[in-house]
């Protein structure tokens, strides 16, 4: 499911302070182990920056369908960036440009009137919620 790993491996990456979590993110590519590792970290971490909403996933369908009109626009960004990461020449650079990444990801929700906070609790519920899955996943078609 594309949706669902682009939404983890964002989530994921915005949520974490550290930006070797987005290095692990970038390197592990969409592949079932990458992913699967990702959602781990992901439900880990879930109380982290993320709002109490998340927790019984009470989302409107106005914040579901801004989700939705975003999954391209950051995928766009991470597109922008991935094959700039890998070939990049040192840790100091890949790092440099995960920052960048995750800079311009940040300013894509945010202009679009959504906090990285609300972001990562739907992304969370799409992962672990079947309900929101569903709802997400029909707006999306």
């Amino acid at each position: 499911m594309k949706l669902k790993t682009l939404t983890a491996a964002v989530a994921f990456a915005l949520s974490t302070a550290g930006m070797s979590a987005v290095a692990q993110d970038y390197s592990s590519g969409s592949g079932a182990e990458g992913q699967g590792q990702q959602q781990q970290q992901q439900s880990q971490g879930q109380g982290m920056g993320a709002p109490e909403k998340q927790q019984n996933a009470d989302f409107s369908d106005e914040e579901l369908q801004n989700f939705v009109e975003l999954q391209d626009k950051i995928g766009d960004v991470r597109e922008d960036y991935v094959s700039q990461i890998e070939s990049a020449e040192s840790e100091d650079k890949a790092r440099e440009l995960q920052q960048k990444a995750q800079t311009e990801m940040v300013e894509v929700i945010e202009d679009e009137g959504m906090t990285v906070e609300e972001y990562n609790a739907i992304a969370v519920a799409y992962n672990s919620n079947p309900e929101i899955q569903e709802r997400v996943d029909e707006m999306s078609e």
